[in-house]
């Protein structure tokens, strides 16, 4: 699974890329070695008018009735074949999807610790798919940012891409 991530676009060419409005006036400069923990741009249908909008959110997810982020538990990623069956995850999942505008991400070899970065061919950046939402600290009431999300992750399914992935780890 991917734990590193990078992206070579701004904030104007994510949204003119995916037709999306801006939701902040936060710089969303390129990440060239995003990891689980920092914020980051994601898309997502805006609450009252039903269109998209490019927003910052902690990668991690925080689940709206949890008590905060809980080091024991790996929530940066998710597997699609268990999304039903966890707690956290269900009802992001029916209500809260967002895409992760990325240029490419990370993985490394188990063995030698060597890196490999993915990128599409012809395509300098696309998106996964993620899930969002907005924590509420029991001590200060209504729900407030920090909003998280989290990227699924499903099983390889090109035979080279999968045969590669299996060997490194």
């Amino acid at each position: 699974m991917c734990r590193r991530y990078n992206r070579t676009a701004d904030k104007q060419t994510i949204t003119e890329y995916f037709h999306s409005a801006v939701a902040s006036d936060e710089p969303l400069p390129p990440g060239y070695n995003i990891a689980p923990g920092t914020t980051q741009p994601v898309i997502r249908q805006a609450r009252d008018t039903f269109v998209r909008e490019l927003v910052s959110m902690r990668w991690g997810l925080i689940s709206f009735g949890s008590s905060g982020p809980d080091p024991k538990r790996s929530t940066f990623n998710a597997r699609c074949e268990n999304l039903e069956k966890s707690n956290l995850w269900r009802t992001p999942l029916h209500k809260h999807r967002c895409l992760v505008p990325m240029s490419g991400f990370y993985e490394w070899r188990k063995t030698n610790k060597a890196l490999f970065r993915f990128t599409l061919r012809d395509q300098p950046l696309y998106a996964l798919a993620g899930l969002w939402d907005a924590w509420k600290n029991p001590s200060s009431g209504p729900p407030r940012p920090p909003t998280s999300w989290k990227r699924l992750s499903a099983p390889a399914r090109s035979f080279i891409i999968g045969n590669l992935l299996d060997a490194l780890h």
